[in-house]
């Protein structure tokens, strides 16, 4: 009789012996197909949501034309960006510009009787264009505080007022008040102060072009924006 049981319980201990060691098999062939998966589609899921969404922003701010020998500008502007997504935003931005003479430009003004009509300076400027931003995270700032911002690349079209400049025969003394037309692409740093408030630096290069004559200053600023959250 006992011989009888032990045999009758034979299958069914092989049954279950042969599901243990299938399993783990299973499971790993599991974990395989879902890598081979995202390897595919060279698609991987989010980190982490972000804690600071924008749609509509209002900057103001300064800046300085640091790099021009005969005169340093200071800037004093304004604008509107609208950020449609994460990733990209279209922005409007003006500029007036205070100058300040450089000793060289006093030299050869005063001394070597240079007119002032014959150096080249930018009066305001308007840019239109757009930003991308492919970089965004937080950092631990001396292990207390968390410090969010992003990194964005930007690229604009730009129009700007400007006076004096290279003589040539039309204009001996140099050139007249006229616009200037050109791009200016740069990049920039965000940081959040909080959800509605946050920092920027922008740096960009100026590309002007006017009657025949190339003008090409940088442009460093630091403005602070006034947002809307896209997810209220």
């Amino acid at each position: 009789m006992n011989a009888l049981l032990m045999t009758s319980r034979l299958p069914l201990a092989a049954a279950l012996l042969a599901t243990l060691v299938a399993s783990p098999g299973a499971a790993q062939a599991d974990e395989t197909e879902d890598d081979a998966k995202w390897e595919e589609s060279d698609k991987l899921p989010v980190v982490q949501n972000r804690l600071y969404r924008m749609e509509h922003e209002f900057n103001a701010g300064v800046g300085v034309l640091p790099i021009d020998t005969y005169y340093k500008g200071v800037t004093f502007g304004g604008g509107y960006a609208w950020h449609w997504t994460d990733l990209w935003a279209f922005e409007a931005h003006f500029s007036y510009l205070q100058n300040i003479k450089t000793s060289l430009r006093d030299k050869l003004e005063n001394n070597f009787g240079i007119p002032t009509t014959r150096f080249a300076e930018i009066k305001y400027y308007g840019e239109l264009g757009g930003l991308f931003k492919p970089l965004y995270g937080k950092l631990s700032f001396l292990n207390k505080t968390l410090v969010y911002g992003e990194f964005y690349l930007s690229l604009a079209a730009i129009v700007a007022r400007m006076e004096g400049g290279t003589k040539d025969e039309e204009n001996p003394k140099g050139k007249p008040e006229r616009m200037a037309f050109g791009a200016a692409p740069g990049f920039g740093l965000r940081g959040y102060i909080t959800e509605h408030i946050s920092v920027r630096f922008d740096l960009r290069q100026l590309l002007l072009y006017s009657m025949g004559e190339g003008h090409y200053p940088l442009v460093m600023s630091l403005s602070l924006g006034i947002t809307t959250r896209s997810d209220l």
